[in-house]
């Protein structure tokens, strides 16, 4: 095991799936980012769970690049912003807006202001990028979030929208990567972010592609939930909701709400707190502070985006979308909330 700068850092082959399995699986640390998934043709999501389903060659990828075991979150900054935090609640970061998508139509589908949907439309149309991993729903089970690959701003609709439940969206970088897409981007929440930074920063060789992947927008997140837990557990047996009936599921003022054609049901957020996935209770990281650039609802006001610029990459997009009239800046009106927001999850994990 390497020491760097005190701290021992696991290497490649030292570890195998038995340690993943005891360490981050078996303890309710996995946030089932897919990271294990997509890089191990020996490891397969089984009900949601990592498994491994071939003998273990003892490779350590699996365990090493998880972001539940070994997170230098220092030396990823270092790597990838040139520079470490000063602000120690959001991280690296050169500017705090309230935007949202000009396109009036997309704003209607999209989550709050649309801007995730605007950017990557923006980098899709200009060649910044050839596609993007995100997470979309699935077409056999209603509501249950997947991977999806997009390669036109044409078919952007397809990943509007916050999705409540966790996916294993880095399984999709692999398959971008098998289909040599040569300028990939990224959108998830803090979790699948730190996984890709850490095998990124990684001096181990198995990486093959991952160099492709050009952009990371991160997504704020408090915490998520197991699918059967909310839709199964929850909307179906607590509200009494056909989920077939669902069309639009929002978090927002403190509340989830359910909205049908016919009807509109809330519940306070923390009233879902035993449904919260258990992985999540370990993270420490509200605004995907390791992102080219983070977005979500947190700081502007109703139908507006916050977006935190941290990387070259990250203001460079963002600039040249108001540029292209894809998005339009605004007030920014709640950083202290952010701030407190970061602040109570950082406090408050395991």
């Amino acid at each position: 095991m390497e020491v760097v700068e005190g701290i021992k850092v696991p290497t490649f082959m030292e570890f195998g799936f038995a340690d993943l399995e005891s360490k981050v699986i078996g303890r309710g640390k996995c946030c089932f980012c897919g990271a294990c998934i997509a890089f191990c043709p020996r490891i397969e999501a089984i009900d949601d769970i990592p498994q491994l389903v071939e003998y273990d060659a003892l490779c350590g990828m699996c365990y090493t690049h998880c972001p539940r075991s070994f997170l230098d979150i220092p030396a990823i900054e270092e790597e990838i912003f040139g520079k470490n935090r000063v602000d120690e609640l959001i991280g690296v970061h050169n500017g705090i807006f309230a935007a949202r998508s000009k396109d009036p139509k997309l704003r209607e589908r999209a989550q709050d202001g649309g801007v995730v949907t605007a950017l990557i439309s923006y980098a899709l149309d200009s060649g910044m990028l050839d596609a993007v991993v995100a997470t979309g729903l699935s077409d056999e089970v209603p509501w249950k979030p997947v991977p999806v690959i997009i390669t036109d701003s044409s078919e952007v609709s397809r990943v509007s929208g916050s999705k409540y439940a966790l996916s294993p969206t880095i399984v999709g970088v692999k398959e971008a990567i098998d289909s040599d897409f040569e300028r990939i981007g990224f959108v998830g929440l803090p979790c699948s972010i730190q996984a890709l930074r850490n095998i990124q920063v990684s001096k181990e060789p198995y990486q093959i592609g991952i160099d492709r992947v050009k952009l990371l927008i991160g997504l704020f997140c408090m915490e998520n939930f197991r699918y059967d837990d909310l839709m199964s557990g929850f909307v179906r047996k607590v509200l009494k909701v056909n989920l077939e009936d669902v069309v639009k599921f929002e978090m927002r003022e403190g509340s989830f709400w359910v909205k049908t054609k016919d009807t509109t049901y809330s519940v306070l957020i923390k009233d879902l707190d035993k449904y919260v996935a258990e992985g999540c209770r370990y993270c420490r990281d509200f605004t995907a502070e390791l992102s080219d650039i983070s977005v979500g609802s947190v700081g502007s006001d109703h139908g507006w985006s916050t977006v935190i610029r941290r990387s070259e990459l990250g203001q460079k997009l963002f600039e040249d979308a108001i540029a292209e009239d894809y998005i339009e800046m605004g007030s920014i009106t709640g950083t202290d909330l952010i701030k407190g927001l970061s602040r109570r999850k950082k406090e408050g994990a395991i």
